[in-house]
């Protein structure tokens, strides 16, 4: 196996604010009402993410409010958001070891898992309070953000790489 000759540099609390306030912005575009079915949920991917990489800095309590902010930004059902952002950050919480010394297309398809228990979890607590069902469609963004997430990881890493000298 080669020897990496770069370092990880440590992640501030501001490229991780930065990184979801994009992902806020992506979510709430207009361009995801009309492609419904294809477009993830990029908060949940980050959520994941930064949960799995930097397990100090993000964890339960800011993805439950990240999913408070989503509901209120969204105009969903307050707390569905939330309980699902919350659960999926637990669970990555609770493997965490464990994933992150995946290769990253194992992590893709835990992070799908994961996405598609959000969607989930969403979807029932929707479909309990009344609304109808939204047909299998709901889920393909899942498979788009599974597909996403090996270059979404080697982007936010790309930031965190620094050389290491050959003095080493």
């Amino acid at each position: 196996m080669p020897i990496s000759r770069q370092m990880l540099r440590p992640v501030g609390g501001g490229f991780i604010f930065f990184s979801f306030i994009i992902a806020l912005l992506i979510n709430l575009l207009p361009w995801q009402i009309t492609s419904i079915n294809f477009a993830p949920d990029f908060v949940a991917l980050l959520i994941i993410y930064w949960t799995l990489n930097q397990p100090r800095l993000f964890g339960i309590a800011w993805a439950f409010l990240l999913g408070i902010l989503m509901d209120v930004a969204d105009g969903n059902v307050l707390g569905q958001h939330a309980l699902a952002y919350s659960i999926i950050a637990f669970l990555t919480l609770s493997r965490q070891r464990q994933m992150a010394v995946f290769p990253f297309w194992q992590q893709a398809l835990i992070a799908l898992a994961l996405l598609m228990l959000s969607q989930t979890i969403m979807l029932v607590i929707r479909l309990s309070m009344g609304a109808s069902m939204v047909g299998w469609g709901y889920f393909a963004g899942n498979l788009f953000a599974a597909f996403m997430w090996p270059p979404l990881s080697n982007l936010m890493i790309m930031y965190q790489r620094k050389d290491v000298p050959d003095s080493l």
